[in-house]
C-alpha cells in the first residue's frame, strides 16, 4: 500500500501494532519490539521446505525453495489472527517487506527470473466475508515491491474448508487440500513465487505447487509470512 493511501486510512482508523496494539506512525507496520520478537532469522529455517525442523526427509516437495519472514508461535499469533479476522492487515505488509529483502539478498532465489507472484487461493465465499484473501495481500505487496506481475486467476479453491493449522493429522491435511484446483492456463517454463500467511506442514503449498507444475511451471518458490515449529514427536506423526 502506498504512503498517501496509508495516511488517509490512518486519519479515519488510527494505525496500531497488530500484536500489542500500541499506536504507530502511518508508515509503520509493527512496533520495533514486536517486530524483533516475531522475526525468524534467515539461517534458522531450511531454505528448501521453509521449516525450522526440516521436513524434507519426511515427504517429497513439489515446491523447490522456500523463504519465510516470521516464526509462528504465541508471540506471532495475535498479528496473524488480526490479519485473518480482517481487523488489521499490518502483519501482511511487514512480512512482505521482510520476504522481499530476503528474496533480493544474494542470488539463491534468482528473483530476477520469477515470472509471476501468486497467492494461495481462498474460497470466494470466505473471501467475500473477510473482504480479502490474506495471502493475496501479501502477494500484492510483494508484487509492488519487486515490480513483478501479480496473478490470482490461475489457482482456485472449490469449497470452503477448515484452515490447515487447525487440523491434527497428516491424513486430515492431505484430504483438506483436495479442494484446490487450477484453471486451464498454460504456464510453460514459468517460475512462480507462491505466497501464503502460515506454513504449517507444507501440504497447502505442496498441492498448489503440484497444480502449477501440472500446467508446466518449471520452478515454484514458497513464500510464507510465518512458519510453525512442530515438536519432534508431532513432526514424526504428521508426515
Amino acid at each position: 500500500m502506498n504512503q498517501p493511501a496509508r495516511k488517509i486510512l490512518n486519519f479515519f482508523y488510527p494505525n496500531r501494532c497488530p500484536k500489542c496494539g500500541v499506536f504507530l506512525f502511518p508508515a509503520e507496520t509493527l512496533c520495533e519490539s514486536c517486530a524483533e520478537e516475531i522475526l525468524l532469522e534467515q539461517d534458522a529455517y531450511c531454505h528448501t521446505c521453509g521449516k525450522t525442523n526440516c521436513i524434507c526427509k519426511y515427504k517429497p516437495l513439489a515446491y523447490d525453495k522456500a523463504v519465510v519472514a516470521c516464526r509462528y508461535d504465541r508471540q506471532t499469533a495475535p498479528a496473524v489472527y488480526a490479519l485473518k479476522e480482517a481487523k488489521n492487515t499490518n502483519f501482511a505488509y511487514f512480512a512482505a517487506r521482510i520476504l522481499a529483502q530476503r528474496l533480493l539478498h544474494g542470488s539463491y532465489y534468482e528473483t530476477e527470473k520469477i515470472n509471476y507472484i501468486m497467492p494461495v487461493p481462498m474460497h470466494i465465499s470466505k473471501q467475500r466475508k473477510r473482504g480479502y484473501n490474506q495471502a493475496g495481500v501479501i502477494a500484492k505487496e510483494l508484487s509492488e515491491i519487486l515490480q513483478l506481475p501479480y496473478r490470482d486467476d490461475v489457482l482456485y479453491k472449490s469449497k470452503s474448508s477448515i484452515e490447515q493449522h487447525k487440523l491434527h493429522s497428516a491424513a486430515e491435511r492431505e484430504k483438506n487440500v483436495e479442494s484446490f484446483g487450477i484453471h486451464d492456463i498454460l504456464l510453460e517454463n514459468c517460475r512462480i513465487l507462491l505466497c501464503d500467511d502460515v506454513l504449517t506442514t507444507g501440504s497447502t503449498m505442496n498441492r498448489c505447487a503440484e497444480l502449477l507444475k501440472q500446467n508446466h511451471a518449471v520452478f515454484v518458490i514458497a513464500a510464507a509470512a510465518s512458519s510453525t515449529t512442530p515438536r519432534e514427536k508431532e513432526q514424526e506423526n504428521n508426515f
